[in-house]
């Protein structure tokens, strides 16, 4: 397929197969349109179509991408006019604690400027993963390092930061630390549990640190639930009534999902989300063409039908603007408990659309969601917001230094034994 077939098909999914059709349609696709040429550029192609994506105004569940430029090995945030690096991998031309003050050229303002469909009209503080698009196509760098002003060429490497993905740690003082970096691997997830019942079941204090944490599979959090919630009546009584959600069943949509859950089952499914990925997979086959439809397979009878623990007494989830899908369904999940404490910054805020499906040419590839959350008709979507935080701490330079939410967690559970 040439460019001008590829973007024709992307605009038709946008009008048909994703679940932001009934809001959205095919957007302003003209402009675009007129742009492409079919002897330009793998990169000049990839970067028109990106815009058009990122014209949607979605964040996580909807992209666009080429196998054949390698990925940003290193992350920012944006603090006033200038870009820190917060991570970078070991190979990487980027140093952490590098100061980005021009792209290209030009000034973190002027970029942000000429750049307002990546970013999506979020505050400074929410761009920095949106930033990721545009260092993607730009060519160097001008950066504050160690006292001095260097001008740096993007070279990627290979490879990111090796940070264990999950793991926990005795604090003392009756309190316990859980990290997970996502929600993928229900196998070594499940293990980690194991390995820290003892301390979950006697520690008086337990943080949750999931940001970062780019999703997975909700199952993969379900143990947890137990674990955040009082004992005194049954987790789903805490719950509010969820909103219905439309499933976008097109012929594409079922054959590519159904395709892509046993692919993620291969090595074999648990007993307790067996039932759901069944259920799952026969709405899939029953539904296969009728498009977009409410999902009425919930009722008031569903939820977490099980009480909670009096251990933990009380449960910190620390989360930021880098949290999403799967991760902020666990912040939001959790946040209705009386004993949960939700520190740090909102998360990304992508789960109005979800359900992701894949389209594949060649190196070319589009993310696009399936299902719509009825949250979205009642004015309470979580676009651009994310789940909401009970303390929130501004993202500034001195994070670069220390941990200064976990910190704040800490020093929380001091003072409340202390008193």
């Amino acid at each position: 397929m040439n460019y001008t077939e590829i973007f024709h098909e992307v605009v038709s999914i946008m009008e048909k197969d994703s679940a932001t059709c009934k809001d959205m349609g095919a957007g302003d696709f003209q402009k675009y349109r007129e742009q492409i040429k079919n002897d330009m550029s793998e990169k000049a192609f990839t970067l028109i179509v990106k815009k058009y994506i990122a014209s949607f105004g979605l964040e996580g569940h909807l992209s666009f991408g080429n196998n054949h430029m390698k990925a940003l090995d290193f992350s920012v945030m944006r603090y006033e006019d200038s870009l820190y690096v917060i991570s970078a991998s070991e190979h990487s031309v980027m140093k952490f604690k590098d100061k980005i003050i021009e792209v290209d050229g030009q000034t973190i303002e002027m970029c942000a400027s000429l750049n307002k469909e990546f970013l999506m009209g979020e505050t400074n503080e929410r761009q920095g993963f949106l930033w990721n698009q545009i260092l993607l196509f730009a060519d160097c760098v001008t950066v504050e390092r160690d006292g001095k002003c260097l001008e740096i060429p993007l070279e990627r490497a290979d490879g990111g930061t090796s940070e264990e993905r999950y793991s926990f740690r005795d604090m003392g003082n009756n309190t316990l630390l859980m990290k997970l970096l996502d929600f993928d691997d229900e196998a070594a997830i499940r293990n980690l549990y194991e390995e820290c019942r003892e301390l979950m079941d006697n520690c008086k204090n337990l943080i949750i640190d999931v940001r970062n944490n780019g999703g997975g599979s909700d199952t993969a959090f379900m143990p947890l639930f137990e674990y955040c919630y009082p004992k005194e009546k049954k987790i789903k009584e805490f719950m509010p009534k969820e909103q219905p959600v439309a499933i976008n069943y097109t012929e594409r949509n079922c054959e590519t999902r159904l395709k892509m859950i046993d692919e993620f089952f291969a090595e074999g499914v648990s007993d307790d989300v067996l039932p759901f990925i069944e259920q799952m997979k026969a709405q899939l086959v029953q539904n296969k063409g009728k498009g977009l439809i409410v999902d009425e397979s919930e009722n008031e009878e569903d939820g977490i039908d099980i009480c909670g623990r009096t251990l933990p007494e009380t449960v910190w989830i620390i989360t930021n603007e880098r949290c999403a899908s799967s991760g902020e369904a666990f912040v939001k999940n959790m946040s209705y408990s009386p004993k949960v404490r939700i520190v740090g910054r909102p998360t990304l805020g992508i789960l109005d659309y979800s359900n992701c499906s894949v389209a594949v040419w060649n190196q070319f590839q589009m993310v696009y969601p399936t299902s719509r959350d009825g949250s979205i008709d009642s004015g309470e979507g979580m676009g651009h917001k994310g789940v909401p935080v009970d303390h929130y701490i501004p993202w500034t330079p001195v994070h670069l230094e220390k941990d200064v939410d976990m910190e704040y967690v800490l020093e929380q559970i001091s003072t409340t034994r202390g008193n």
